[in-house]
């Protein structure tokens, strides 16, 4: 009897939920549980504080779904019949609760009667000391099916000291046919007969320094079992990529790819099945692609994925649309991937259209180091040369094997694997977790300690007991007058930072007593730590004590939470579903808003937002706050923030509509609001940006800060009047800019623009124009000074390469006339020569490349140098055969890609 992946998941949480567990629904792949880790990787990570008694869950057992990523055996994905990136692990969990007993029994109850597995085609391995397990087992199982096996597979361990524990596993025979041959082949084999579905951990010893293990006064239970493989097993299946998991993306992508899922082409269409689903539950959890941690993993597998389409001829963007066959399989299970889909499939889209750039420019790169190396008659190219080609630049290493075979070189792979070894060790110490607050100390007080009781969405004035007194990160008896430290309590008033959304600021004080609160934040669970700079007296704990919240303060920051919400909303009405939140910070001085959106903004497009704010916050609609069940939220349209995790019980809040019938906008959100939009006062946007690809952010003030940014705009634009009616004033102004800016290129600039603002007034207001026609010849004047003198000095700098005269130079806050300007002059001056010249601006750089005719007839191109300049520095460019330009915002490679700019002629 078959049976589809849904049912399989959905019945395991039933039977485990019949048994007494708690059903928690699946983290996210960002950690929530450990900071510390890149990705989820196994079920037991969102509990690892239930593990170690840090939390304050009334439950002691649980089961889950988890979705978890894991790349330790990436290159092996596609190649076998069970590897994976992506997969859930179903898993079922103690805390102190049920053991060995109850975990085997349920588990192979589940196996055999649930899931109608053959008992005759499962083994069971335990540990060789775990005499419990093996009499436990015997009453189930024919000992001749239990095999006992040693530390390296069969006991787990957190670290070298701790807590720690035996292992046992249920494998199943899939049959003579998967065997390796091997007389001795066993369910102790390393083959692929005898396959792992479940794995049970007894995590019941604490290991001591000297080695010894120790009962752990309370025994905990960990298991898990990849859904996948389970799936497989039930159908009968011998290959995961044999179930309804994963043959609707295969069979896609082979009708994209124009492939028959045979021979060589079964492990693609595996990969890019598995790929695709990593890919698009990555970017459903707010992973995006960049250039550092999780977002490098994940641009990583996706020119993976696209690489195979690469090598099958295809040179079109598809990724995004194995996106949606995904979606269609996994929305029983993860039902907020059908708002997400739309945003995730652009994502990837404009990932693969980036890269696709990429693959050509670096082609032409890579033909440029080949004949560089040939000319030498060298026939080995360097490993950290293809290494800086496959780091830097994005170039798959197999392509460029590829490419360096047919052309009759090598590549230097242990070199190669030297370069990747070293950028992975600088990477693994880089990656210091997410750089929260170690909670380890905050961990050992909330054991001694309830979580803190926030009574502030009520009450700005609340009184409660000194639970703690901080200093320095650790519990101290007192704090004095002049001290900085923090005081968590048993009550407060004061909003913690969390959401997005600033905290509180006030004072605590009692009758011997008072302090600033400077900040509150939440170390761990609800336990509140307040930030403070004591003002006067002794505080002790076990005091009484009242909070006092700034009123201002808090009211402000409502207003811009509020408008934050008002702002997502109008942003989806103007550009579509895809808008996303990305991020967002909510002061009391602005507000900004992240979200996702693929091109730049017009300045109308702005104007619409500003305008489509405004209008909501005149209407005076009313704020209403609800606590309500999570799918109840949902089915009211409620938007949740990109890749949050929330519980069965969620709190909405909601902007009505004109009528206060309806509903305008209503999200998921724990911060602190106004009553009515007119609270808000006025929406400005302050300014609009790009912070990724894909990624856009808008700042914004309201109410007060609102005010306060207009009236400074008006009095700058006065000063700007007063400046510009004054004509010897701004004459006077020209000519200090001249004698003040190192740079002519910057007087060129700004000049016209006055003598434009000067040329608007009434005659009998300017009444000697000619001045600053003499200021202009000034500044002409000083710009060809300047670019005399500099070429001079740059002359010097002239290299030969590959019989080639070439000259980088790297200048700052020179325009791009310039730049072709003093590329005039050089060709003019050298005669013969090719040139890249950038120029590093406040934030942004401009580059042109240039060649001589004589140059050009022998097969320079300036174009294909620019494009691959551009590629280098993140970066647009190209032209023709003699000269070309572009540019960048990323200045953080420019100088470094000019020095070594010569391989690229």
């Amino acid at each position: 009897m078959s049976k589809q992946s849904y049912q399989i998941r959905a019945e395991f949480l039933e039977f485990f939920k019949n048994n007494g567990c708690t059903v928690v629904s699946s983290d996210s792949l960002i950690p929530t549980g450990d900071k510390t880790l890149l990705f989820t990787s196994a079920g037991m990570v969102q509990f690892k504080q239930h593990f170690l008694e840090q939390s304050k869950d009334s439950f002691t057992s649980a089961a889950s779904c988890q979705k978890c990523f894991r790349t330790s055996d990436i290159e092996q994905v596609g190649l076998t019949t069970r590897h994976l990136t992506f997969f859930e692990m179903l898993g079922n969990f103690s805390f102190g609760d049920y053991f060995k007993k109850e975990a085997i029994a349920w588990a192979w109850e589940f196996l055999t009667k649930n899931m109608l597995l053959s008992k005759d085609k499962l083994y069971i391995t335990v540990y060789k000391g775990d005499d419990e397990t093996v009499e436990i087992w015997k009453k189930i199982v024919p000992e001749n099916r239990i095999i006992k096996m040693g530390d390296e597979t069969n006991f787990w361990n957190m670290g070298d000291t701790g807590p720690c524990g035996p292992c046992s596993e249920i494998l199943i025979d899939l049959g003579h046919e998967m065997s390796c041959g091997k007389p001795t082949c066993g369910p102790d084999c390393n083959c692929d007969r005898y396959l792992e579905i479940w794995n049970l951990v007894f995590t019941q010893f604490d290991k001591q320094l000297d080695g010894s293990l120790k009962n752990l006064p309370r025994k905990n239970i960990d298991t898990g079992m990849g859904l996948e493989r389970l799936v497989a097993a039930v159908n009968g299946k011998k290959n995961v990529f044999d179930t309804d998991l994963f043959i609707s993306v295969m069979k896609n992508a082979a009708e994209l790819l124009k492939i028959k899922n045979e021979g060589k082409n079964i492990s693609i269409l595996r990969m890019l099945a598995d790929h695709s689903r990593a890919i698009t539950f990555l970017i459903s959890d707010s992973i995006l692609p960049s250039n550092e941690g999780r977002g490098y993993v994940l641009r990583k597998i996706l020119r993976r994925a696209l690489r195979q389409g690469k090598l099958c001829g295809y040179n079109k963007p598809f990724i995004n649309e194995l996106a949606s066959t995904v979606f269609k399989i996994m929305e029983p299970a993860y039902p907020e991937l059908s708002s997400k889909l739309s945003n995730i499939q652009s994502i990837i889209k404009l990932e693969e259209e980036k890269f696709l750039e990429t693959l050509a420019a670096g082609s032409e790169m890579l033909s440029g180091i080949v004949s560089s190396y040939k000319s030498k008659g060298v026939n080995v190219i360097a490993g950290k040369d293809v290494f800086k080609l496959y780091d830097t630049y994005g170039f798959p290493y197999d392509l460029t094997k590829e490419i360096v075979f047919e052309s009759g070189l090598k590549v230097d792979e242990a070199g190669f694997e030297s370069e990747q070894k070293i950028a992975q060790e600088k990477s693994r110490a880089a990656w210091g977790g997410s750089g929260e607050k170690d909670i380890t100390f905050y961990s050992v007080l909330r054991k001694k300690t309830n979580d803190t009781v926030f009574t502030g969405y009520d009450d700005y004035r609340s009184e409660g007991k000194v639970l703690a007194l901080i200093k320095d990160g650790k519990e101290i008896d007192g704090l004095k007058a002049g001290d900085d430290g923090e005081v968590v309590l048993s009550q407060t008033s004061f909003y913690a930072q969390s959401g997005g959304q600033s905290s509180d600021k006030g004072k605590i004080e009692n009758n011997n007593f008072e302090a600033d609160v400077e900040g509150v934040f939440k170390p761990i669970g609800n336990l509140f730590a307040h930030k403070v700079k004591v003002v006067k007296g002794l505080l002790k704990a076990g005091e009484n004590i009242s909070t006092i919240i700034d009123i201002k303060h808090r009211k402000q920051i409502a207003r811009h939470h509020t408008a934050t919400h008002i702002l997502h909303k109008a942003l989806c009405e103007v550009f579509g579903d895809h808008v996303a939140q990305a991020g967002s910070l909510v002061t009391s001085d602005y507000l900004r808003f992240d979200f996702t959106h693929f091109s730049a903004i017009k300045k109308e497009e702005l104007i619409k937002i500003e305008k489509r704010v405004n209008s909501v916050v005149r209407k005076n609609s009313e704020v209403c706050i609800e606590t309500m069940d999570i799918a109840r939220a949902r089915n009211l349209g409620a938007m949740a923030l990109f890749g949050e995790k929330y519980g069965d019980v969620v709190r909405t809040v909601s902007v009505k509509s004109e009528d206060n019938n309806a509903t305008y906008s209503m999200e998921l959100c724990g911060g602190t609001h106004v009553n009515r939009t007119g609270d808000i006062g006025m929406f400005k946007i302050i300014s609009e940006s790009s912070i990724a690809a894909g990624i856009r952010r808008i700042k914004a003030v309201v109410g007060v800060a609102a005010e306060n940014y207009i009236l400074n705009e008006e009095d700058e634009n006065r000063k700007l009047k007063s400046e510009l009616d004054k004509k010897d004033a701004s004459i006077r102004k020209v000519e200090e800019l001249i004698d003040e800016i190192i740079g002519f290129s910057s007087a060129q600039k700004h000049i016209p623009k006055v003598k434009l603002e000067l040329d608007k007034k009434d005659a009998s207001i300017i009444k000697a124009p000619e001045r600053i026609d003499e200021i202009i010849n000034k500044c002409n004047a000083l710009k060809n000074s300047f670019i005399s003198k500099e070429i001079d000095s740059y002359i010097k700098q002239i290299k030969e390469v590959n019989g080639i005269n070439f000259l980088p130079i790297l200048v700052d806050n020179v325009d791009v006339k310039t730049l072709r300007d003093m590329s005039d002059r050089l060709k003019e001056k050298l005669k013969s020569v090719v040139l890249v010249i950038a120029s590093k601006n406040e934030d942004k750089a401009f580059f042109v490349v240039s060649a001589t005719e004589d140059y050009v007839q022998k097969g320079s191109n300036s174009s294909k140098i620019a494009k691959a300049f551009a590629v280098a520095i993140n970066g647009y460019g190209g032209g023709k055969p003699d000269f070309a330009q572009g540019g960048s915002k990323d200045l953080s490679k420019l100088s470094d890609v000019i020095k070594n700019a010569e391989q690229y002629i």
